[in-house]
């Protein structure tokens, strides 16, 4: 079933979204313990204007647990959602990375998939014959349409899964992009 995200459900988002920043080997955050990043992300989810706040997300609940969410916002959301890395770190009296400044993503006119991912023991299950990644692409794109956004976008590891689902919904990679030095690709999706 995909609903929105509630507070309730910030211990298995927040584990969810830590194994995809994981996965992501992102060098700014490699600094901080695993330990830290994972109480960072539980006390961000409930805040209203974090990247990864309970307000942003959408997620597939399955026999009662969150086993997957999405991210996404339009992107003139995003620049209000970078600001709160600081004071969590601040907040949680971690030591911050040297460089915390976190890029903007999304392309003007976009609405922007920040995140989507699955828990791993449910990545190969479906419901009514589509695969719970599936159930939250669609239901993103639902969302971007609805915010009236022209477009909508993401940024996507070479050779991902996410990536070639995203091919079978129509996305096209418009630019190449180094993300925290590694390679990714920009893939956009027409809305109207």
């Amino acid at each position: 079933m995909l609903r929105d995200a509630t507070i309730v459900d910030a211990d298995a988002v927040a584990m969810l979204v830590l194994h995809e920043l994981e996965r992501r080997q992102l060098r700014r955050l490699r600094r901080i313990s695993k330990e830290q990043l994972s109480q960072l992300l539980f006390v961000g989810y409930h805040q209203p204007k974090f990247r990864y706040g309970y307000p942003q997300a959408r997620v597939y609940q399955n026999q009662g647990v969150a086993v997957g969410v999405a991210y996404g916002y339009p992107a003139a959301v995003e620049p209000t959602l970078d600001n709160q890395w600081s004071a969590l770190f601040t907040r949680m009296q971690v030591a911050p990375p040297q460089q915390l400044v976190v890029t903007s993503r999304a392309l003007a006119d976009e609405w922007y998939l920040d995140l989507l991912t699955v828990r791993n023991r449910s990545k190969g299950k479906t419901f009514q014959q589509k695969w719970f990644d599936e159930w939250l692409l669609g239901d993103a794109i639902h969302r971007a349409k609805v915010s009236g956004c022209p477009m909508m976008g993401m940024d996507v590891r070479p050779g991902s899964s996410l990536g070639t689902l995203a091919a079978e919904y129509g996305f096209v990679a418009t630019q190449r992009r180094l993300l925290d030095r590694q390679p990714y690709y920009h893939l956009r999706l027409k809305l109207t």
